[in-house]
Formats: C-alpha cells, sequence, structure tokens
C-alpha cells in the first residue's frame, strides 16, 4: 500500500505557479489571440477560425503520445517533472512569437501565424500534459490532492489578472497606430513569466508517489483502450470540451463585445478582464466555503458552477448597449459562477486515473492528463472556430463599421453559446460517477484553513 505523503505550502504554491505558467497560454490565447488575428496581424475571421481547427487535428495525435512518453520515461527527477525543465524556456518563446506581427504578404502572414501557433500548441502539450499528471505523483491522498489546488487556482487566475491588465494597458499606452508594437512589448514580459513559473514548479515539487507497475510493459494501445472503456472517464472528457467552449467563448469574445456592442476602449478591456480574472480568483474560495458549511458537495459544486453560469451568460441576451453596468456584472456573474467547479474539475483527472489504475494495474496518470488537456484544447478549438465562423457569415471586417448583424453575432457568442454548453455540461456531470465515490466523497485537510469535514453527496 502507498505511503501517504502531505504537502508542504511550499510545495503546494509550487505546484500551482505551473498552473501560472499554463494559464499564461490559455488566457492570452482566449482574451487576446482572436482580436490579434484579425485587427492586428491583419487575417479574415473565417482564416483565424480554420487555424484553430487545424491545429487541434495536430493535438489529437501529439496530446496522448507526450503523455503515454511521459509515463514510460522514468528519471532521477521523476517521469513528469522533467519535462518542465526541459521545455520551459522553449515554452516561453512560443508565448511570444505568436504575437509578432510581421510585415509580410497577407499569403506569409497566414503562414508565419500557423508556424508559431503550432510550435506554441506543440511546446504548451510538452509541459502540460505532464504538469496535470504530477499531482498523481506527488501524493496519493485525494484530500492533498484538493487541497494543493485550493492553492493551485487562485495562483492560475492570477495570470489571467497579469495578462488582462498588461496587454489593454501597453496597447493604450502605445497607440492604435503602434497595437502590435505593443503586443510585442507585453507579450515578451509575460513570455518570460511563463518560463520562470514553470521551472518554479520544477525545483519546488518532488514526484514520491511510484507507478503500480514499471510504465515501460505497458503500450500506448493498452492505455487508450483502459482509458475509453471506462465510462467515468469518458463522460469526463466529453464535460471537459463542452465546459470548455463555454469558458473559453466568454473570453475570446469581451473584447469584441466591449469594443463593438458597449463601444468603450482599451482601459475599458483591461478593467473587465481584471474583474473577470478576479472573479475566478475569488471563485474557489467562495466554492471552498460552500462545501465547508455543507451547503454543496465537491460535485454539487461542478452541478452548481454550470448552472449558474449559464442563466448568468443567458441573462445578457437581453441587454441593450446602455445598459453598461447590468453588462458588466451579468458577465463577471457568470465567470465567477462559472470557475466555482474549477477546484474539482481539476481534481477529477487525478481520480479518474486512479480508477483506472485499480481497474487495469496500468499506470494512466499521463495518459489520462493528456486525454484531458486533449479535451480542454478541442473545446478551446471547437470555441476559436465557432468564434471566426460566426464573426465571417455575419459580415465581420476589422475596422469597418459593424453592422446589425455583427451585433447580433456578438451578442449570441457571449451569451448563447455559452448558455448552451453551461447547460449540457450540468447534464453530463450529473451522469458522472466512480465506482468507489473517491470523487463524490472527499474531505479537506485540517490544516488548511478552508478546511471542510466529510463532504458527501445530498
Amino acid at each position: 500500500m502507498q505511503q501517504v505523503h502531505k504537502l508542504t505550502i511550499r510545495e503546494k504554491i509550487c505546484f500551482g505557479l505551473g498552473d501560472s505558467s499554463a494559464n499564461i497560454f490559455l488566457g492570452m490565447t482566449m482574451m487576446f489571440l482572436p482580436y490579434f488575428y484579425t485587427d492586428v496581424l491583419g487575417i479574415s475571421a473565417g482564416a483565424m477560425g480554420l487555424l484553430f481547427v487545424v491545429a487541434r487535428l495536430v493535438d489529437a495525435v501529439y496530446d496522448p503520445i507526450i503523455g503515454s512518453v511521459a509515463d514510460r520515461t522514468p528519471t532521477r527527477h521523476g517521469h513528469y517533472r522533467p519535462w518542465l525543465l526541459w521545455l520551459a524556456i522553449p515554452y516561453g518563446l512560443s508565448c511570444l512569437l505568436v504575437f509578432i506581427a510581421p510585415d509580410f504578404s497577407p499569403s506569409g502572414k497566414l503562414i508565419y501565424a500557423y508556424a508559431t501557433y503550432l510550435f506554441l500548441i506543440l511546446m504548451y502539450a510538452s509541459t502540460v500534459v505532464p504538469y496535470v499528471a504530477l499531482l498523481a505523483s506527488l501524493t496519493s491522498d485525494p484530500q492533498e490532492r484538493l487541497s494543493a489546488n485550493a492553492w493551485r487556482f487562485p495562483l492560475a487566475k492570477m495570470s489571467f489578472l497579469i495578462c488582462s491588465l498588461t496587454v489593454p494597458l501597453f496597447v493604450a499606452w502605445y497607440g492604435k497606430e503602434n497595437e502590435s508594437e505593443a503586443y510585442r512589448v507585453a507579450m515578451s514580459m509575460i513570455a518570460l513569466l511563463a518560463t520562470l513559473f514553470m521551472l518554479s514548479c520544477f525545483f519546488g515539487t518532488k514526484e514520491r508517489v511510484t507507478p503500480i507497475r514499471q510504465a515501460n510493459t505497458t503500450s500506448f494501445m493498452k492505455q487508450a483502450k483502459a482509458a475509453l472503456s471506462a465510462r467515468p472517464v469518458v463522460i469526463f472528457y466529453i464535460f471537459k470540451i463542452t465546459s470548455s467552449i463555454a469558458f473559453v467563448i466568454k473570453g475570446s469574445v469581451t473584447i469584441y463585445f466591449v469594443k463593438y456592442f458597449l463601444n468603450r476602449g482599451d482601459s475599458f478591456v483591461s478593467g473587465l478582464l481584471s474583474a473577470t480574472a478576479i472573479a475566478g480568483i475569488i471563485a474557489p474560495m467562495i466554492a471552498l466555503q460552500l462545501i465547508k458549511r455543507k451547503k454543496l458537495s465537491a460535485l454539487g459544486s461542478l452541478k452548481f458552477a454550470q448552472m449558474g453560469g449559464g442563466l448568468a451568460a443567458l441573462a445578457l441576451f437581453f441587454v441593450s448597449p446602455d445598459q453598461l453596468w447590468l453588462a458588466v456584472g451579468l458577465l463577471v456573474v457568470s465567470v465567477l459562477f462559472a470557475e466555482m467547479g474549477s477546484i474539482m474539475a481539476w481534481a477529477l483527472p487525478s481520480d479518474c486515473a486512479d480508477y483506472c489504475e485499480r481497474k487495469t494495474g496500468i499506470k494512466m496518470s499521463g495518459f489520462i492528463a493528456a486525454g484531458t488537456l486533449f479535451s480542454m484544447k478541442v473545446g478551446l478549438a471547437l470555441a476559436g472556430g465557432l468564434v471566426g465562423l460566426v464573426l465571417s457569415l455575419s459580415g465581420y471586417h476589422a475596422g469597418a463599421a459593424v453592422a446589425p448583424q455583427t451585433m447580433s453575432a456578438i451578442i449570441f457568442l457571449i451569451a448563447g453559446v455559452p448558455a448552451i454548453f453551461h447547460g449540457i455540461s450540468l447534464l453530463l456531470i450529473m451522469f458522472f460517477s466512480l465506482e468507489d465515490k473517491s470523487a463524490a466523497s472527499r474531505t479537506l485537510p485540517s490544516a488548511q484553513p478552508s478546511v471542510a469535514h466529510q463532504i458527501k453527496e445530498p
């Protein structure tokens, strides 16, 4: 039987900084990359949407492979931590390159966008797939994993706050005519932080939990069969796709919503994105308090998050441009509700890996992590593709006057699409369960300030 390891506060913080690095990718690509591609680099909305979809086809092959390779690559630093050390600098560089706007021909710009974005997602997968798998190797105690995630998510959302403050303020400072230079300078700083955070995660954590069997004896196909034959894993993967679409759409369309529907400038964009980032920081704390007071169960927090996020997004349908603060409030509340399920959602990959390992005796942490990241990025790709498709069909052109049909398209994207996919996510999580109920009967550790006692499904 594996010894239960307690994690120090320092190790939990360093583990959380790994997610800070990962969320720099998510924050910058979700909040700014669609706008950067259409309005700064100058590619069409349709071409942008196709780029996001094609890139995920590459991910479809690469993510599971890197997870399986990590499972079967033991080193003196463990299976997963070395990847953070080896690729921290290339990952940071890839974060910068996608936000450089070279003075190429239209076709040259499109080729550059494909090359740099593909490089980014490969570097992201090569670091973040092992990172997601790392939690299962830090400790076998599900309570400690939940506690680590309680530290992880405020640190992760800190990256959103950094991105939301830095980029629009640099754009406002440099001016519209120097927008590409503003992005380059701002993203140079953010890319450096991504590298430093990833290295901090490597140096501040330690893998302790040994595999059930030698990882290099298990083939990729056996791992795939074990994962896809497990009903909870399949449901979780689909949930990760749908919940990611709901989340990413809101972030991707916010800049269009503010500039064209609310008719506000870059400073207001920064303020609203910062408000949603702060909502993402405090939401897990609220969720933990509700769990502690037995107002919600652990899985119940996921259901509550999807329901609340969907209803608040749907309410945006009925807001007019002159109802500025109502629109802002509803968007922030939608993000706040949705983020209340984040702690449990990111504890589930370790639970699913444990479930598969108990059933099959096969080391699955890396493979499940890869599937989780792939599912999330499928959602990100579909969200990006949907933004490009809907804007293109509505006749959107950067710099041109916004037509009424484009305004309707922006409202549909920021209100209708999230409401639909939050609803689908709610239905999926209602069918999720593990045989031993480990995800539904968590206990938070007494050493944690936000402690809960036994958590049970109602």
